[in-house]
């Protein structure tokens, strides 16, 4: 396992300076002393994010500058609602937007586009909702194969959220493309972050996470400001829990940092960054036989 950056913690920085790029950002995770990075890459319809353009010029470009920074880019953050009904041409291209970014993942060499699923609405039933979601993601399912990489989906929808509703759909789908990517904090909501964060808030989490680590190929670790005392806001002690659950999964990727909440969202990423590599080096060491 190893600490990585999201470049969705340069959000600020992309809003604030139309100049700055993703090559800008490919040079700050460096100087931040990071080695891996999930790219933002749009949604249907909409330009691509981060990425700049999705020309292969371009695109070529940002693989040998991340190269020569020493950074692999470990998945693209795609967007999709497969459940969207109120309209069918929409839905359709969300489909057809991740079939699309699945080529173009793997033409880059990228292991891991960020999936979603849908969200419930009251457009139509909760079963037709999900029946949809399902026939999205078996669409999807051969072009991931073809291209080679892993459909990460994220327990960030409200459909198929909890740990359990995910591990059952990947099995149901049966395509060993259709992975996981546990975005612990996810599960807890704004009561997380509390001081006085309730006890089953807090196994929720961490127990999801421990579930869902055994089919991840991608996952997020949202940063809440500079470590205090060497803990992270909010994991306190259970990152040490939280890391010897994905040792003990077999996970060894990147855990890209999602900066949170008030001021410089770059500010507290490089200490956090030690603050987790500190706490892996603890957690591989239990595991070195006295």
């Amino acid at each position: 396992m190893f600490p990585a950056m999201h470049s969705w913690s340069f959000r600020d920085r992309f809003a604030q300076d139309p100049a700055y790029t993703v090559f800008d950002c490919l040079d700050a995770t460096a100087a931040m002393g990071f080695t891996g990075i999930e790219i933002m890459a749009g949604s249907a319809g909409k330009p691509s994010e981060h990425l700049g353009s999705d020309q292969p010029a371009h695109l070529g470009k940002i693989v040998k500058h991340a190269e020569k920074r020493g950074v692999k880019i470990l998945s693209l953050a795609t967007y999709n609602d497969f459940a969207f009904v109120a309209n069918e041409e929409w839905r359709l291209a969300n489909i057809a937007y991740i079939q699309r970014w699945l080529g173009i993942a793997g033409s880059m060499g990228v292991p891991n586009i960020r999936m979603l699923t849908g969200y419930y609405n009251d457009k139509a039933p909760r079963t037709r909702l999900e029946q949809l979601t399902r026939d999205g993601i078996r669409a999807c399912v051969p072009f991931a194969e073809a291209a080679g990489v892993n459909m990460a989906l994220e327990n960030h929808n409200s459909i198929f959220v909890e740990a359990g509703e995910i591990l059952a759909l990947i099995d149901e789908i049966g395509s060993p493309r259709l992975t996981a990517c546990p975005d612990p904090s996810n599960w807890g909501g704004k009561e997380f972050w509390e001081a006085d964060c309730p006890g089953e808030v807090r196994e929720r989490v961490f127990d999801s996470a421990a579930k869902l680590a055994v089919r991840a190929t991608q996952t997020h670790l949202k940063i809440k400001g500079a470590p205090v005392d060497g803990k992270l806001a909010g994991f306190g002690d259970g990152l040490l829990r939280l890391l010897r659950s994905y040792r003990q999964a077999g996970y060894r990727g990147g855990m890209a940092f999602e900066s949170i909440g008030a001021g410089d969202l770059l500010a507290p990423l490089a200490q956090a960054r030690e603050t987790v590599e500190a706490a892996i080096r603890q957690v591989e060491k239990e595991e070195v036989p006295v």
